[in-house]
């Protein structure tokens, strides 16, 4: 405790100060520097005892009073040697050092605050009194790459890790494995690995490095049941540095791969918690390590991937030859509406490249359910991804109009123009878009006050037996699955560190997953209207028609009943009238040639239709 000088006994003898505040008072003699931490960094130029004010030379407040009470409560004293003092007494001589040691200023700075501090607290010292506020990017940058090269300084990686002043005489090779070998933290190992790969000419002894790589493997392995992401991170740090190096190509540690054999699936969900720099290592390793099994435990992972990510695990699946699988999760992700957004932006960005297979009319239908999904759900209402999509591209429009008839693309307009989740400057753009491919859907704009128009366009033809089957799977839904995973969000909450529970993030995805089967779920059975199809034409091909075509080429003929939405049954050659092949054949009559889509509408067929009938409707009457 600093002694009580006499001046300030007398102020407490006389009732003037209080006594626990006499020796904080006495440590600030005029001279000295102190903090105070609004003002920052000044200097006492004077006691005025008698007036009960201290008066502080500030760097922005010169010759401020204080009560004697506040300062002795407030003000810290500065050693003289403190990079703050200094600044405050000579500025200039910082200044100096910065142009010609910028190593020294920062070794400056860090031994007044203990060898450490974050980017923030360095800056808020050296700008803009030591280094100008303009040029202070510019002088850091060139400072960092001499810092790299002193092994005294730890130079962080990231914003959020503090810039340090090593101790010991080390070489810069030795201050790197020297943080590796100290680091704890399965992160701040990864990292250190990463610094070894960075400054790799400094390192000639092959043995250290192969030991580093041994060490991390192992704790990699050891850390793989309880910290897969940081595990699986330290293991993609330690391969990238063996990269590096060919000698070190024999080691026979097989650690992404062991690691892969051992926890597959469950690496799977970590995956997406990774750098995407890293993801396609991963990707590959997976694919390589369990064939088909490693693919079935990618494809769930793709609705919480980003397009960057997408892009990553679309080329690694392709060039490995699972497009296949790849193309049939998107494409009946696409069919139940499960895909999320971020997937359907991509799916319609890459529709000449990587998701050409896949892009379809369907597609359409698909992000106008998740833009009222999106619009409905709190979370995703201000940041509407497909909206945005389809605003800014200015073809994407048009190549999905291309894909079909213009029944289609008047249905496709309608849709856009029914949607809650597009405001009406929007709709109007996209409409003109519409207009300018098929001039006579201009109709449009005048069809939106007809309130039973509306009505119409919504509604679903459905068959009895489909309406009932659907009824059945939402009440599932809504009695066994929510109330499950409800149940399953609560267990999994327990299992501790939310950050690092996959049982917890899993669930809590799922929900989202049920939120939205749930709300189309709701919207579809609202606009279904059920039928036994006992109204059928066997004049013109309608819903409930049985029609069987020949191809003019081949010569085959088929046979395809035409029923409700819900209806599909490729294997016993039933399509839904929604379907482009049954749109194609609709209101044509026997003799008529039609050119037949596809379902993915990329190839058609010249077909004539040789004959009509109604579908018997006894199995799909109503159910009492």
């Amino acid at each position: 405790m600093s002694p009580v000088h006499p001046d300030i006994s007398k102020l407490v003898a006389n009732g003037k100060l209080p006594g626990v505040l006499a020796a904080r008072l006495s440590a600030l003699e005029p001279g000295t520097y102190c903090w105070h931490k609004s003002w920052g960094v000044g200097k006492v130029a004077a006691w005025e005892l008698s007036e009960d004010r201290v008066v502080v030379d500030f760097e922005e407040k010169k010759g401020h009073p204080m009560k004697l009470e506040f300062a002795a409560k407030s003000l810290d004293p500065v050693p003289d040697t403190h990079i703050l003092a200094r600044r405050h007494a000579d500025a200039g001589s910082l200044q100096k050092l910065a142009k010609e040691d910028k190593p020294g200023l920062v070794r400056a700075v860090l031994e007044s605050h203990k060898g450490s501090m974050s980017l923030d607290a360095f800056e808020a010292v050296v700008k803009p009194r030591i280094v100008a506020e303009g040029a202070f990017k510019a002088w850091w940058e060139a400072c960092k790459k001499e810092l790299r090269s002193r092994p005294e300084f730890i130079v962080p990686a990231k914003r959020n890790l503090p810039l340090e002043l090593r101790g010991g005489n080390l070489s810069p090779a030795d201050a790197l494995l020297s943080d590796f070998r100290k680091a704890r933290e399965l992160k701040a190992k990864s990292k250190a690995l990463d610094a070894i790969a960075r400054e790799l000419e400094l390192f000639t002894d092959l043995p250290t490095l192969a030991a580093i790589l041994k060490e991390a493997d192992e704790t990699a392995t050891q850390n793989l049941r309880l910290r897969p992401v940081d595990a699986l991170d330290l293991i993609l740090s330690r391969d990238e540095l063996r990269d590096k190096v060919r000698a070190l190509h024999d080691d026979v540690s097989p650690a992404l791969a062991k690691a892969i054999a051992e926890e597959g699936p469950r690496l799977a969900e970590c995956v997406g918690s990774l750098a995407v720099s890293r993801q396609r290592r991963v990707f590959d390793a997976l694919v390589d390590a369990t064939g088909d099994a490693g693919v079935e435990s990618l494809l769930p992972l793709i609705n919480r991937l980003s397009q960057r990510s997408l892009n990553e695990i679309a080329s690694v699946l392709k060039e490995k030859g699972y497009s296949g699988p790849f193309n049939k999760f998107l494409h009946t992700g696409i069919l139940h509406r499960s895909l999320s957004s971020e997937v359907l932006v991509w799916l319609a960005k890459e529709r000449k490249d990587l998701a050409a297979d896949v892009f379809s009319l369907e597609l359409s239908k698909a992000m106008l359910s998740a833009i009222e999904r999106d619009h409905f759900e709190e979370a995703n209402r201000k940041a509407n991804r497909i909206n945005d999509f389809l605003l800014a591209d200015k073809n994407i429009i048009s190549d999905l109009v291309a894909l079909g008839e213009v029944a289609q693309a008047r249905n496709f307009a309608r849709q856009v123009m029914l949607s809650p989740g597009i405001d009406e400057m929007g709709k109007r753009s996209l409409l003109a878009r519409f207009i300018r491919i098929h001039p006579e859907l201009e109709d449009i704009l005048n069809e939106r006050s007809g309130d039973k128009q509306e009505e119409q366009e919504e509604t679903l033809i459905v068959s009895w037996i489909s309406l009932g089957e659907k009824r059945k799977s939402y009440e599932h839904l809504i009695q066994v699955e929510i109330p499950k995973n409800i149940e399953d969000i609560s267990i999994a909450r327990e299992y501790g560190d939310l950050r690092e529970n996959f049982e917890f993030k899993s669930a809590k995805e799922y929900s989202l997953v049920l939120s939205r089967r749930r709300f189309d779920m709701e919207r579809d059975l609202n606009r279904a209207k059920g039928t036994d199809f006992a109204d059928a034409s066997d004049s013109i091909v309608s819903v409930g028609t049985v029609v069987t075509f020949q191809d003019t080429e081949s010569g085959k003929e088929e046979t395809y009943s035409i029923l409700g939405a819900w209806d599909t049954k490729i294997e016993e050659n039933i399509i839904s009238y929604l379907s482009v092949s049954a749109q194609a054949l609709l209101s044509k009559s026997v003799g008529e040639e039609v050119d037949l889509p596809s379902e993915d509408s990329a190839i058609t067929r010249r077909v004539r239709i040789t004959a009509l009938r109604k579908i018997d409707p006894a199995p799909y009457l109503e159910q009492s």
